[in-house]
């Protein structure tokens, strides 16, 4: 009995010596854990990584759209490689080589990014070698070996941090099957990063007016940057638990704020009457031997500009303008035997870059818009009845000098002409006569009540003001300039704008819309005068004067047809339109810095211009107003005499107009004599 006792005694002394000597290693264990915790040594410190990572996930910008939910601008997803210079082979050649032909880039393009890399963290390295220890001589050596020329060493900049770098973007984004490729080849070090690529669905038919992306919101342009603040998406965040390998383990609750995609936004652009106007404004062009054209069709209910065009053709036989040196001593630049075609358009490098670079020169560039601005300066006279409709104005057998000396001519030449037949037939005399009933300061008004000589504020960076003569400089040759179109410079924006007083309905007849690029919803829409400029029935009385203006443009397209030996046109116009035509001279401008007019000059490029046509349409419901600029027709034109806004810009208008109505599903206009056309235009 006393023996079982003994062993039992034993066994509890064990148990109980054993048990004292778990707890205090359990108790070692966690006083090692705590001062792990709390106080690592430094060469542990240098291992140690927080458990919990946040990962930041990216917001999607959002698309643009045009007015019928079309893609204008889209983002996709890509991947591009990066490299890890830390972990990239060594030695390094058949990787970069393999690198370089997966995603189908020289050699070269790889290899230089890479090794400075390399050797700059080498340089950087003060305890222990690098993995890749690498001098300048040895980059030189590899360098040499692989692409025939030494390699540079990048160092520090002043003032660095001397850390390694860690991350070398290789390339652009990939497509799938060199994603894979890269993949395949298991380098490491190499790597795939997410990459928002921001597509253009339209391409370069909206581009001035879509513009672009770049990597920083301020480098965006066009409607992409004014939209910016909606389409900008927000960046969501996840904060999760990490296991020893680095491996997520769990999100905690609270921890996941998911990112937000950006707003679409609606353009009020239609990009079937965009491509119309472009269409229509190519061959335009083409048939007047230009050097390039705008266009601009608006809603004038709505104040949304539906199509803006601007194209510019890359001629080779334009010769630049023989500017004069200030200095006396400089050489003079030779006079050609016989006049030059000169390049009349502003130099524009960033449209051979894109054609989301270029400059929009239907907000940005202004020209002398000539005759169409007789309808402004009409409708003033008409409203203050400083000239009735049907009173007769001696218009001088289309020559005449004004009480000051100054010569003015009329293209139609008649003896007389009443009020109306000023405006049809586009009488300089006329209009002339009719304003000096005007005081400087009445037609000083008269040409900012339309909102000439201020900015539209559509949005778009680079917007002009247009030019006006302020009244301190107003003179009495200005007072027989404006009336015709000169002396002021106005922008294809601000016309269009201007024209709708002309082309709203009912009451709102004389009142002018805030121009917009956003798509307006026209049913829950109210249409608050925003600024009248005429009384209605004026407004409606110069309307039906300017449809005159159209039905002459339909009759010498009729005529032109024939001398070309087409014959008599089959298909009528399905609409009425109203609208007028303008010529003028280029203006030079302002000489470079450290030159000046060459002596003698006009002020002008002569023999050279800017033809245009602004109409509306269909007369008894206007839908749309349209503007075409043609931009300096050939010299063939102006020997021959129809380089007139009427024989250049007016078929484009007529052309544009008849297919945009259609599309738009807008009723024929009936009860009018139509002028024909051939089938299919």
């Amino acid at each position: 009995m006393s023996g079982g006792k003994d062993i039992g005694a034993r066994v509890n002394a064990c148990t109980l010596v054993a048990g004292v000597l778990m707890c205090v290693a359990f108790a070692i264990m966690l006083a090692r854990v705590a001062q792990l915790q709390v106080a690592p040594s430094a060469r542990l410190s240098e291992h140690i990584q927080e458990r919990v990572t946040t990962a930041t996930l990216p917001g999607v910008r959002g698309e643009i759209l045009d007015r019928r939910g079309r893609l204008l601008s889209t983002t996709r997803i890509g991947y591009r490689v990066f490299v890890d210079p830390t972990r990239f082979p060594d030695p390094p050649e058949a990787a970069i080589v393999a690198l370089a032909d997966a995603i189908g880039v020289l050699p070269e393009k790889v290899g230089e990014p890479i090794m400075s890399k390399v050797a700059y963290n080498d340089a950087q390295a003060s305890v222990a070698p690098a993995p890749h220890q690498v001098d300048e001589q040895s980059l030189s050596e590899i360098m040499s070996r692989l692409f025939g020329r030494e390699g540079e060493r990048e160092g520090p900049s002043e003032g660095e941090a001397a850390r390694l770098v860690r991350y070398v973007p290789i390339g652009g984004v990939l497509d799938e099957a060199r994603i894979d490729a890269v993949k395949a080849l298991k380098i490491p070090g190499v790597h795939l990063e997410r990459r928002d690529i921001r597509e253009y669905p339209a391409g370069s038919l909206a581009a001035s007016v879509v513009g672009k992306v770049g990597e920083e919101p301020k480098w965006s342009i066009g409607a992409e940057r004014i939209l910016n603040g909606e389409l900008l998406g927000t960046s969501g965040k996840a904060e999760y638990v990490r296991d020893a390998k680095g491996r997520p383990l769990w999100v905690e609750p609270g921890h996941w704020n998911p990112a937000r995609r950006g707003d679409d936004a609606r353009l009020s652009i239609d990009m079937e009457l965009q491509r119309i106007a472009t269409e229509e404004l190519k061959k335009g062009i083409e048939d007047a031997d230009a050097a390039g054209g705008r266009c601009i069709m608006l809603d004038p209910l709505t104040g949304e500009v539906l199509a803006m065009v601007d194209i510019v053709l890359d001629r080779t036989d334009l010769q630049p303008f023989p500017w004069e040196p200030l200095d006396p001593n400089a050489p003079r630049p030779s006079v050609p035997a016989s006049r030059p075609r000169y390049k009349t358009l502003t130099d524009d490098p960033g449209r051979r870059i894109h054609p989301a670079l270029a400059r929009n020169r239907c907000i940005e560039d202004v020209y002398e818009p000539g005759s169409t601005f007789k309808s402004f300066v009409w409708s003033v006279i008409t409203e203050r009845r400083l000239a009735k409709p049907d009173e007769v104005f001696d218009t001088e057998g289309g020559r005449w000098h004004t009480f000051y000396g100054r010569y003015i001519e009329d293209v139609t030449k008649r003896d007389v002409m009443t009020w109306r037949e000023v405006l049809v037939n586009s009488s300089n005399i006329g209009m002339v006569k009719a304003a000096e009933r005007l005081t400087f300061q009445q037609l000083h008004e008269a040409v900012t009540r339309f909102g000439f000589g201020k900015r539209t504020n559509l949005g778009l960076p680079g917007e002009g003001a247009g030019i006006i003569t302020p009244m301190k400089r107003w003179s009495k040759y200005t007072q027989t300039s404006v009336p015709i179109g000169h002396e002021v410079a106005v922008t294809p924006i601000q016309m269009v704008k201007a024209f709708s007083c002309f082309a709203r309905p009912g009451d709102l007849a004389g009142t002018i819309p805030e121009v917009t690029l956003r798509a307006v919803d026209s049913e829950s829409m109210s249409l608050p005068v925003v600024n009248r400029v005429l009384p209605a029935d004026v407004a409606a009385m110069t309307r039906e004067t300017l449809a005159g203006v159209t039905h002459n443009v339909e009759e010498r397209m009729k005529q032109a047809r024939r001398m070309e030996g087409e014959g008599t046109p089959a298909t009528p116009w399905r609409y009425v339109l109203f609208g007028k035509s303008g010529t003028a001279e280029i203006p030079l401008g302002k000489a470079p810095k450290g030159m000046r007019r060459p002596r003698g000059s006009s002020g002008y490029f002569d023999n050279q211009y800017n033809s245009s046509f602004i109409a509306g349409g269909p007369i008894e419901d206007p839908r749309l107003v349209c503007l075409v600029v043609i931009d300096d027709p050939g010299p063939q034109r102006v020997r021959s005499r129809t380089h007139y806004g009427s024989m250049t810009a007016g078929p484009v208008v007529r052309r544009a107009m008849e297919r945009a109505l259609t599309y738009l599903g807008t009723p024929p206009s009936v009860g009018h004599e139509p002028a024909l056309v051939r089938t299919g235009e």
